[in-house]
């Protein structure tokens, strides 16, 4: 769900992005004939819902300058789509008014905003908080967004997106001159988009077919504490081709690996670049840049090739490429693209011997893994949010109506690591990835919620945001 803070909201304003585009052939260019409106999809999702796969599909999308987009959610999940402008300043006068007032009332993402047509300046479009109708707690004073949403486009350049709860979910609308051949047509996008989606919810399923069973330590007085994930994401990897340059002989690979990707407050992703077909001794700056050139890049390694023309390097990163802000880590969906300059100057890819865009299979799990548990009394429980772009939360109901979203998201913990008897009430509140949250103390964002359960009976609990994708468990305990 969401992380309520007006610093996350600067960070999103500076975002990540790539160009990712396919030549054009004969066989799939499309002849402009006016003004085209091209669709996306928003998300997607297994058929128990368990599996939410996290992008937008297509992943990247080209069009000219006058056609518009419009995204159609294809989920329950409470996600949208935001572009943030050139202009990058919520508070200066390129913020489009009726979104200042949305954030100074504190509805922030959860409401639309923005102009109808988009120049890729303006401070803030958005679609807010797409709604699926299954939402019978969803607070009606707090407007939300539609199942769908459109927008027009102004002028030509990279325009990236982003859903503002879901971290890493990333998409990118190119435009081009009104007038310039389409490098696909509207079919041949959304064949791309089911085969991204299909990978996606591939990639999910198998996290949760790799889930840990129950694990369990010994606690005081022959207790014991057993441990509960809030879902589970694929391995923060991705591997991409680097293919060359016009008039590059260079190509070759590289691996993102994630390290402590929303387990550790300190979390990195090591990149690895090998090459081949360079020229013997000469030297290459890399880069991971979130966009096209001008873009601000990560900082560069250099490569330098042997004399069999090979080269190999290894840089670590520590923060998102571009992001000034305290953004959270993680490969995205879509949107970073790694550049081999053609000297050893980084350049922001004005030049290139070889480059190629990181895909990674963006999925969550959306299940309390174990989803029952068995204890006995005296035993303790701790649920921890170790998923690399999800929040939730574990919200035990005791008979009371399901809370109201997004009202849920601002709620404070009933407590942590304290008795309980099952018989109230009892809210975790949103539970953070760890580098998202700030401790345990009143006021703070946690990671985990811990309970020491003190009667035999069977309490049920849900994860309020993600109630409508099942995610629901119990805690069943007998005498000691």
């Amino acid at each position: 769900m969401k992380t309520r803070s007006a610093a996350v909201l600067v960070a999103l304003m500076v975002l990540l992005g790539a160009l990712a585009l396919a030549p054009v052939t004969a066989a799939s260019a499309a002849t402009p004939g006016g003004a085209r409106t091209w669709h996306v999809l928003v998300g997607g999702q297994s058929a128990d819902r368990a599996v939410q796969a996290d992008g937008y599909y297509p992943h990247v999308i080209t069009i000219d300058a006058g056609d518009t987009v419009t995204w159609a959610l294809n989920t329950v999940q409470l996600v949208g789509v935001s572009f943030a402008g050139t202009c990058a300043d919520i508070s200066s006068s390129c913020a489009p008014q009726d979104c200042l007032t949305i954030f100074r009332e504190d509805f922030q993402d959860f409401s639309p905003c923005g102009p109808s047509r988009y120049d890729g300046v303006t401070g803030l479009a958005q679609s807010g908080m797409m709604v699926s109708p299954v939402y019978s707690n969803w607070d009606t004073s707090i407007p939300h967004g539609a199942t769908t949403y459109s927008l027009t486009f102004t002028r030509p350049g990279v325009n990236i997106y982003f859903d503002q709860s879901v971290t890493g979910m990333r998409g990118v609308v190119v435009v081009h001159p009104a007038g310039t051949p389409y490098p696909f047509t509207q079919a041949q996008y959304s064949a791309q988009a089911q085969q991204q989606l299909q990978a996606d919810l591939a990639a999910g399923a198998q996290a949760r077919g790799d889930a840990q069973p129950v694990t369990a330590s010994a606690g005081p007085g022959g207790t014991a504490t057993y441990h509960v994930a809030l879902g589970a994401n694929p391995l923060e990897t991705a591997r991409l081709q680097i293919a060359p340059a016009a008039g590059s002989a260079a190509r070759g690979s590289a691996l993102l690996d994630g390290s402590g990707i929303g387990t550790s407050p300190d979390p990195s992703i090591t990149v690895t670049v090998k090459l081949s077909g360079l020229a013997p001794g000469s030297v290459h700056a890399a880069q991971i840049l979130p966009g096209v050139c001008g873009e601000a890049p990560a900082p560069a390694t250099g490569i330098i090739a042997g004399p069999d023309g090979t080269a190999t390097s290894t840089t670590v990163i520590t923060a998102p490429p571009s992001n000034s802000a305290p953004a959270l880590l993680a490969i995205p969906s879509s949107g970073w693209f790694i550049n081999v300059a053609a000297g050893p100057a980084a350049d922001n890819a004005a030049t290139s011997a070889a480059c190629g865009n990181v895909v990674y299979h963006s999925a969550a799990v959306m299940r309390y893994l174990p989803q029952d548990l068995r204890i006995r009394v005296g035993d303790t429980v701790v649920w921890t949010d170790d998923t690399s772009n999800q929040t939730d939360g574990v919200t035990f109901l005791a008979g009371q109506p399901l809370p109201q979203v997004p009202d849920w998201v601002f709620s404070s913990p009933t407590g942590s690591g304290v008795s309980y008897d099952g018989s109230s009430y009892f809210n975790s509140g949103p539970l953070y990835r760890a580098d998202a949250a700030s401790g345990s103390a009143p006021g703070s964002r946690p990671h985990s919620l811990t309970l020491t359960f003190t009667k035999p009976g069977t309490f049920p609990y849900v994860g309020v945001p993600a109630f409508f994708m099942g995610m629901k468990g119990s805690v069943i305990v007998t005498p000691p």
